[in-house]
């Protein structure tokens, strides 16, 4: 096969894009859009657009593969790759052409529904991500949208997470999707690593050399464990079932064109790197075919129209595995011609089962009967689309039968076995045709079954969405082949065949052993139809064991060992901290084998003689840290422990080492009045009882502590006279901040530039440690209702600041005038951060600190009236959004996230003062010290007065906060009522 290398994959991006588009827009406009049919075709035009480009570049493409490619990790030989053959282009037009009838279809089967606009953004994201996977062109960029796919799945599974079905469903489906995708990512790792490369052309072109390898049967395994779990084959397809809690647009999406048809995709993908085996053949066939005959037999026996149609689902993508497996042309045209068949007929008869149960409340085949007359529509769509699962003439689904049973016959295996396989492809086919029957006469045809049965009908455009495949499924039998079409299934076929493949569409060739064995089939299907009241009834007679209850006795058995290993789980901070620290000492002993202690810094090493400042803060640093042991009441701990941290600090102050000095400082600061907050909010009793244990001496403690304390500093020493003194990186940083990144302060230009990515990890973890502190002291507070520590309140003295009486007038004006103070220094450091010491989280930490004043002076209530512009939540966001999109401009620009930019040329700007530059950096500053004022502040907001996270019933007229209302216990009310 040809193949065309393009740099720019744009166009691809935006067909992925215009559907996570689709998901901001649903949510973002959720409740401006109209809540009735309008809705679905308005937001149809995301996935439309997409299938349009798709389409575009199908008929562009030819017989041609084209590799779009850009570098994603250089220094690993990694790229970020998409591929478009077509295979890919099959699958993508089936997620983009059917995805945009089933948004149309939920405009209206959510008609009425305001808070359908969570349901539209979790199925866009969910249609990206499969969209994503059938682009991808390398292992990486495929198993981070597989794992996409497992988790948007998940959110549309438990749409309806007040059900228990729905979370059970969810839970099961994420459970063995997610298990099996771990499985997947060690095979592709294997896969990548036996060719050499994470590229799928380098991999399918060293198919010799894959399969020669000593690791090829783990790596097919693990890779087919991936795929049988996400296409439901025997025995993970438990959990297709139990999806069905997921709303009817959502089921007969994953059905028909995306989740369950991932797995078909992948192995159909790697057919050419790892067929060809006979481990690949008796794999994938004897599971397929389990797969199959489990799917059809279970089928019959449901009577909730979704789950008979589940079933069915299963069946044919065991018959869709098994086909893979075969090493022949006409199984792998088969291959196709079923995919496509299935999403037809599938995505028509869900559409169908939830007009149905809109219409009469109910999906009991039971219930159900003489829907003909009310619904005369439905019967012609439904009937069309029953009549192609059953694989009747001259449907669609007739010609994917009829292919399958021409592979039945497999040349190459003894002929008992072939004759075996043949004998379950008609089994499975007959039970196939029982469940169309079931469909049709049990819903449409036959009386009336229960008379408290209400019809509320639906708009008939509704009918349109399901109308359309239902006639792909009538045209495509019985209208002339359209030009070019057979080709095009073709060369899908090709892609995984490795080899030309002839596609017909002809429904008649002859009277030959496939034409005779679709008779048998039918003639099967018809006996088991007529007496399948019987049928049934033996079913049910049966055995009644199942896979979901292994299923529960293997979480059960998982649950049971969890609750023995935290049988150890004492509840006590130190003795998981003695645990961890002895684990440590372990392991750090038996990876190294000494120390050289003969190399130990002396104090001419440390220059202390020369520079008596040194030594000083030395002296302050470890007679603090030795007090912080001795004393025995917590705050004056908590300043001795602050006092050591400064102590540290002046030291690197001396070294010089002005920006870490200037940093330890702020933090110190900042994390003594968060400790000092936290101690107000300790119960009296534990305060009491930790008292009482300060200044005892606990030799297990003690030899913990004293064991570690020497091994740190042994390391540390070893490390720091046995690391080279000559620095590899230090010479590029100094030779090149100013060239690179117009920085003259090299810490600064490692911060924003150099190590950006590393920077913006690090804001988003400390941003999230003041989500999680808010998140546990709002459940704490919520859990006990709140209140202040008892402890601390004088019933005899006003309370003003924290815990305390009102403050001096003096200090009242010292916290005025400070804070504005705080922010012009904080402006200062972002603005000057790639000149002069200081940036952003600098920044960020002085402004909190002027915050934190505020609260201790002016006291919870009132500093949150003046401060009523402080959002923590907001700062967040924006910090984190900034730098996002100031990384989005540089790969933009300069072709890499988070590159250098310098806004000010760009835009001409040449009048700012000296040692001010406009530039990416400055933005960076600016980002990082929001993000660090927002979470410092919800930290403060959190600790300053719990009670103020305590949730009250919201009503309307609390919908809006009150002027002077905490940003905390808005956002509480915001996310109890959601």
């Amino acid at each position: 096969m040809q193949i065309a290398l393009v740099k720019d994959f744009m166009v691809f991006i935006v067909a992925i894009s215009l559907l996570w588009l689709g998901a901001l827009a649903s949510w973002l406009l959720r409740h401006h859009l109209p809540a009735d049919t309008r809705r679905g075709w308005i937001l149809g035009l995301f996935p439309l657009s997409s299938f349009g480009i798709v389409l575009w570049q199908t008929l562009m493409l030819g017989e041609t593969a084209v590799i779009h490619r850009t570098t994603w990790i250089s220094t690993l030989n990694l790229d970020a790759v998409l591929q478009f053959d077509a295979l890919s282009a099959l699958f993508a037009l089936l997620v983009t052409g059917i995805g945009t009838l089933i948004i149309i279809y939920a405009g209206y089967y959510f008609l009425n529904d305001d808070s359908a606009g969570r349901f539209f953004a979790y199925l866009f994201l969910f249609m990206g991500m499969m969209l994503g996977l059938v682009l991808a062109g390398d292992v990486i960029t495929l198993f981070i949208f597989w794992e996409g796919t497992s988790i948007t799945s998940f959110l549309l599974v438990a749409y309806k997470y007040k059900y228990e079905s729905a979370r059970a469903g969810a839970f099961k489906a994420l459970f063995i999707t997610a298990g099996g995708g771990i499985a997947l990512l060690v095979g592709l790792l294997f896969l990548s690593s036996i060719a050499g490369s994470t590229d799928f052309a380098t991999i399918m072109a060293s198919g010799d050399l894959i399969r020669g390898s000593n690791l090829y049967l783990v790596t097919l395994i693990l890779v087919a464990l991936g795929a049988f779990t996400k296409s439901a084959q025997a025995p993970f397809h438990i959990w297709l079932p139990n999806a069905m809690s997921a709303p009817t647009p959502a089921s007969a999406y994953l059905h028909s064109a995306t989740m369950v048809k991932a797995g078909i995709y992948l192995l159909a993908r790697f057919n050419p790197a790892l067929g060809e085996t006979e481990a690949w053949f008796w794999l994938l066939s004897l599971v397929g075919l389990a797969t199959m005959l489990i799917g059809a037999y279970l089928g019959t026996k449901q009577k909730d129209l979704k789950a008979l149609l589940a079933y069915s689902t299963i069946s044919q993508l065991g018959i869709l595995m098994m086909l893979i497996g075969q090493d022949t042309e006409i199984a792998f045209k088969a291959l196709v011609i079923g995919v496509v068949a299935h999403a037809f007929y599938k995505s028509a008869l869900f559409m169908g089962a939830g007009i149905i149960d809109i219409e009469t409340g109910t999906r009991d085949i039971y219930r159900l009967g003489a829907l003909r007359q009310s619904m005369p529509l439905g019967f012609a769509i439904i009937g069309i689309s029953a009549l192609s699962l059953a694989g009747l003439p001259p449907l669609f689904g007739f010609l994917a039968k009829e292919t399958l049973l021409a592979t039945a016959v497999h040349p190459s295996l003894p002929e008992f076995v072939s004759w075996l396989f043949t004998a379950a492809i008609i089994v499975a086919a007959a039970f196939k045709l029982v469940q169309a029957g079931m469909i049709l006469f049990e819903v449409f045809l036959g009386n009336r079954k229960d008379e408290t049965i209400q019809h509320r009908p639906l708009p008939k455009l509704v009918f349109l969405a399901p109308a359309l495949p239902a006639l792909m499924s009538l045209g495509l039998g019985i209208l002339p082949e359209p030009q070019g079409l057979a080709e095009f299934f073709g060369a899908a076929a090709a892609v995984s065949f490795g080899d030309k493949v002839k596609v017909s569409f002809a429904l008649w060739t002859g009277l030959n052993i496939p034409f005779a064995l679709s008779v048998g089939a039918i003639g099967l299907g018809t006996v088991l139809f007529i007496q399948r009241k019987r049928l049934i009834a033996w079913q049910n007679s049966l055995l009644s064991w199942s896979f979901n209850g292994a299923f529960d006795q293997l979480i059960w058995g998982i649950d049971r060992a969890s609750t023995l290993s935290t049988k150890v789980q004492s509840g006590k901070l130190r003795f998981y901290l003695s645990v961890m620290i002895v684990a440590m000492l372990g392991l750090v002993t038996i990876s190294v084998g000494g120390f050289n202690l003969s190399q130990l810094a002396t104090l001419e090493d440390l220059s202390l003689q020369e520079n008596p400042v040194r030594l000083i803060s030395l002296l302050i640093t470890l007679l603090a840290a030795g007090a912080t042991v001795l004393i025995k009441r917590d705050f004056f701990a908590i300043l001795a422990l602050g006092t050591a941290g400064l102590g540290v600090a002046i030291y690197m102050a001396v070294e010089p080492a002005p920006d870490v000095a200037l940093v330890q400082i702020v933090v110190d600061i900042l994390a003594t009045l968060i400790l000092i907050l936290a101690l107000t909010q300790l119960p009296q009793l534990q305060k009491s009882a930790a008292e009482r244990l300060n200044g005892r001496f606990h030799l297990p403690s003690f030899i913990v502590a004293a064991g570690s304390g020497l091994l740190v500093t042994l390391i540390t020493f070893t490390a720091l006279t046995s690391r080279p003194r000559t620095s590899l990186v230090t010479p590029f940083y100094s030779d090149n901040a100013k060239a690179l990144t117009g920085a003259s302060d090299i810490v600064g230009a490692i911060i924003v530039d150099f190590r950006a990515l590393d920077t913006l990890i690090e804001i988003a973890v400390f941003s999230l440690a003041g989500l999680g502190l808010y998140t546990l002291m709002r459940f704490a507070a919520n859990k006990h209702q709140d209140h202040p520590p008892q402890a601390y309140i004088n019933p005899r003295v006003q309370q003003f600041g924290i815990a305390g009486p009102q403050t001096s007038v003096y200090l009242r004006s010292m916290a005025k005038i400070l804070l504005p103070i705080a922010f012009l220094v904080a402006s200062v450091h972002m603005l000057y951060g790639h000149d002069q010491p200081g940036d952003g989280f600098t920044a960020g930490v002085i402004m909190s600190l002027a915050v934190g004043f505020t609260y201790l002076i002016f006291g919870f209530d009132e500093a949150r009236q003046r401060l009523t512009w402080l959002q923590p939540f907001s700062l967040i966001a924006l910090g984190i959004l900034l730098v996002v999109f100031n990384g989005t401009m540089g790969y933009l620009l300069n072709g890499q996230f988070l590159s250098p930019i310098d806004y000010g040329g760009l835009l001409s700007i040449t009048t700012l003062p000296a040692g001010v530059k406009l530039s990416s950096g400055f933005l960076f500053e600016v980002a990082i010290g929001l993000a660090v004022l927002g979470s410092a502040s919800l930290m403060l907001d959190s600790l300053a007065r719990p009670s103020a996270l305590v949730i009250q019933p919201v009503t309307e007229s609390e919908s809006v906060p009150e002027r002077g209302a905490t940003a905390v216990s808005f956002f509480a009310k915001v996310f109890q009522r959601r």
